[in-house]
C-alpha cells in the first residue's frame, strides 16, 4: 500500500467505521479484560486524548445488538481473539453530554433534558422491552430525574442487564463552572438536577437493573460535588494500571510513524519534534514515562503522510478553542489569585501544589483546586515530586505552552491599554524573522514604557523575558525555548529557532536578557559586557549553538523602560 493511502482515524470516534474501513487503529482492547474486574468505574482524562473512541469500544465489545459484528469489529484485535464470558452479553445505555449549550441556567437545564431523552429513545428503539405509551410517558416527563427514574422503574420486570456508559459527563457542568461558580453549585448542590440524576443512577445500579457502569469526562469536580448522591464509583483515574489506556505511548508514536515515513534516517528528528509538540502528560507521579495526545499525533499524520513535510499549524485548528476555554478558567472565582499562579508558571516552568482527587466546595475555591482544575483540563500534567514529596506539576509541552503565551499577551496588552491588534505584532515578528529585529523590540520597549509607572516596582529580569517570550509566541513562526541548560553550564535565557513547519523563516536567535533599575544605569556596560561574555561562552561551546553557525546573538539590557540591543558575534 502507498504510504499516502494509509488512512489514520484523525476525527473518528467510531469503532466499527474504523474498523471495517481499514484505518489504523492502536489497539487498547487488552484494558477490557482489566475493566472487567471493576463494575462501576469513573476514568478521567483531559480532552482530545481518545475518550470517545474508547467509549466506543466498549459499546461495540458489550452491546448484545452486536454479537453478530464480532468478528468484524474485534477480528484483528487483541479482545478478538481473547473474548471475555460477558462479550456481547448486555443491553448498552449510552449517553453523551458535550455539546450543551450553556448560556443560562434554563439552558443547561433544557440541553440536558434532552440529551437523557435522546438517549432514552435510542435504547428503547433498539431494544423492542416497552410499549409504545410507555414509552410516550417516559419521554414527556420534565425534569432528568424523574425521566429517568420512570425508564429504570418501567424495566423492573424485564429481564434487561444494562451496561451504562456516560461519555463526558461533565462537559456542560465544567462550562458552567468557568461561567458561574454559584450556577454550578446549584445545579450540582443537594436539590440540584444533576445531583438527582446521578441518585437514580445509583438507586438503579444498588438495585442491580444497571450491572455496570463507565464514567468518562475531564475533572472529578461535578463527581465530587455529588458526595453521598453518588458514592458508587471506583475512580480508576490515578490507576498505575490504567495509564495507558488513552493516549498514545512513545512506542505507539513511533510505530504509527514508520507506517508512512519515507526516508528513516528522518525518525530520531521527526520524534523527537513531536515528543516536544504533543507528548508530556502524565497522569501518577511514580510512572516513568509520559503519554503522547492521541488527537494531535493523528492530526500531524494525516497531513505528513502526503508531502512527508510537517503541517503548515504544528497546532492542530481544532484546539484553538481551547484558548477561549482557557482563558474562561482563569476567571473562575478569583483572578488576581490565578493570575499569579500563570506567572508563576510561565516563569518557573512548574508549581508544587498538593494535588486533589476530591474537590471540597464547603471550602474556597483557592490555589490549590484551581492548579489542579488546570491538571485535569490537560493545561498541567504531573512532573514529579519535590523533595518534600510535594506533587510537581508542569506544562505538559509546546502546543499548551503556545495557549498560555498567547494569553498572557493579550494580559500585557490590557495591562498596558493597547488594543490586542495581531496585525500591530505580526509584522515585527516577520521582521525577526527576515534578521530585522528593530521593529520587534521597539514593540517591547513600547510595552514597558507605558506599563513602568504602574508594574515596575515587581519587574525583574525574569518578567522582561515573559514579555519578549509572549509576542514572539504569536504566528507561530518561531519555536522558543526559555532557560535552557547549556552543556557547558548555565541557560541560556532565550533561544528562537526555526519551526519544523516553516521552511522559509530565515532567522534564528539566541538572546540574553538583563534587567536594571533606574538608579542602576550606570552600570549598563558593565551589564553589557557580563552577558556578551555568557553568550561567546555558549557559542563557542555549547553543542546546540555551535551547530548554528547563521544563529544571531545579542545582549538585551532593560534599564527600566529602555532596550539596549546589542549584536554578538564570534568573528
Amino acid at each position: 500500500m502507498l504510504k499516502s493511502n494509509i488512512k489514520f482515524p484523525y476525527g473518528l470516534s467510531n469503532l466499527e467505521q474504523i474498523a471495517t474501513n481499514g484505518y489504523v487503529f492502536v489497539d487498547k482492547t487488552p484494558f477490557i479484560e482489566l475493566l472487567e474486574n471493576e463494575r462501576q468505574v469513573s476514568f478521567l482524562r483531559p480532552r482530545r486524548i481518545g475518550k470517545s473512541l474508547f467509549v466506543s469500544v466498549l459499546e461495540y465489545y458489550y452491546d448484545l445488538k452486536h454479537r453478530n459484528k464480532f468478528d468484524q469489529v474485534f477480528g484483528n484485535y487483541y479482545i478478538g481473539k481473547n473474548p471475555t464470558a460477558l462479550a456481547n452479553s448486555y443491553h448498552v445505555l449510552k449517553m453523551d453530554f458535550s455539546g450543551i449549550d450553556t448560556p443560562t441556567y434554563e439552558k443547561s437545564f433544557e440541553g440536558f433534558l434532552k440529551r437523557i431523552k435522546f438517549a432514552l429513545s435510542e435504547f428503547m428503539s433498539k431494544y423492542p422491552i416497552l410499549d409504545v405509551r410507555t414509552k410516550e410517558n417516559i419521554l414527556n416527563e420534565t425534569s432528568p430525574a424523574t425521566c429517568i427514574g420512570m425508564f429504570f422503574s418501567s424495566l423492573k420486570s424485564s429481564p434487561a442487564k444494562i451496561y451504562l456508559i456516560i461519555d463526558e459527563y461533565d462537559h456542560f457542568t465544567n462550562e458552567i463552572l468557568i461561567r458561574d461558580l454559584s450556577e454550578f453549585k446549584h445545579s450540582v448542590s443537594q436539590d440540584g438536577y444533576v445531583r438527582k440524576f446521578y441518585e437514580v443512577v445509583k438507586m438503579a445500579t444498588q438495585s442491580g437493573l444497571v450491572d455496570r457502569f463507565f464514567i468518562t469526562g475531564v475533572s472529578p469536580i461535578t463527581l465530587d460535588s455529588f458526595t453521598s448522591g453518588f458514592n458508587i464509583v471506583t475512580h480508576l483515574t490515578k490507576s498505575e494500571r490504567f495509564h495507558d489506556m488513552m493516549g498514545f505511548t512513545e512506542t505507539e508514536v513511533e510505530e504509527l510513524l514508520l507506517l508512512v515515513l519515507e526516508e528513516k534516517s528522518r525518525l530520531p528528528q521527526i520524534m523527537d519534534d513531536l515528543r516536544k509538540q504533543y507528548n508530556g502528560y502524565k497522569f501518577h507521579p511514580e510512572i516513568n514515562h509520559t503519554i503522547y495526545n492521541s488527537d494531535m499525533v493523528l492530526y500531524f499524520l494525516s497531513d505528513f503522510k502526503h508531502s512527508q513535510k510537517y503541517p503548515k499549524q504544528i497546532l492542530d485548528p481544532n484546539i484553538m478553542p481551547d484558548y477561549g476555554k482557557l482563558k474562561k478558567m482563569f476567571e473562575v472565582a478569583n483572578w488576581q489569585d490565578n493570575l499569579e499562579v500563570l506567572e508563576k508558571i510561565l516563569k518557573e516552568k512548574e508549581i508544587s501544589c498538593p494535588q486533589i482527587y476530591q474537590f471540597n466546595f464547603e471550602k474556597t475555591f483557592g490555589r490549590t483546586e484551581f492548579v489542579n482544575l488546570l491538571y485535569y483540563m490537560g493545561n498541567l500534567t504531573l512532573k514529579g515530586e519535590d523533595e518534600l514529596g510535594m506533587p510537581v506539576f508542569k506544562i505538559p509541552n509546546a502546543v499548551i505552552a503556545e495557549l498560555y503565551w498567547e494569553y498572557y499577551a493579550h494580559i500585557l496588552q490590557e495591562r498596558a491599554e493597547l488594543p490586542y491588534e495581531e496585525d500591530r505584532v505580526m509584522p515585527t515578528i516577520m521582521d525577526l524573522a527576515r534578521g530585522n529585529e528593530k521593529p520587534f523590540f521597539e514593540l517591547v520597549q513600547k510595552n514597558l514604557e507605558i506599563l513602568s509607572n504602574r508594574d515596575f516596582r515587581k519587574f525583574d529580569e525574569k518578567y522582561v523575558k515573559m514579555l519578549i517570550i509572549a509576542y514572539a509566541m504569536q504566528g507561530g513562526i518561531f519555536y522558543i525555548i526559555s532557560e535552557r541548560e547549556t552543556s557547558v553550564g548555565g541557560y541560556a535565557d532565550i533561544e528562537m529557532y526555526i519551526r519544523p513547519n516553516n521552511y522559509k523563516t530565515h532567522a534564528e536567535y539566541v538572546f540574553e536578557v538583563k534587567y536594571l533599575k533606574k538608579e542602576e544605569e550606570n552600570l549598563l556596560e558593565k551589564m553589557q559586557l557580563e552577558a556578551e561574555t555568557q553568550l561567546r561562552k555558549y557559542l563557542e561551546t555549547d553543542e546546540i549553538l555551535r551547530n548554528k553557525p547563521k544563529i544571531r546573538a545579542f545582549t538585551i539590557v532593560v534599564v527600566k523602560d529602555q532596550v539596549h540591543l546589542k549584536k554578538v558575534s564570534l568573528s
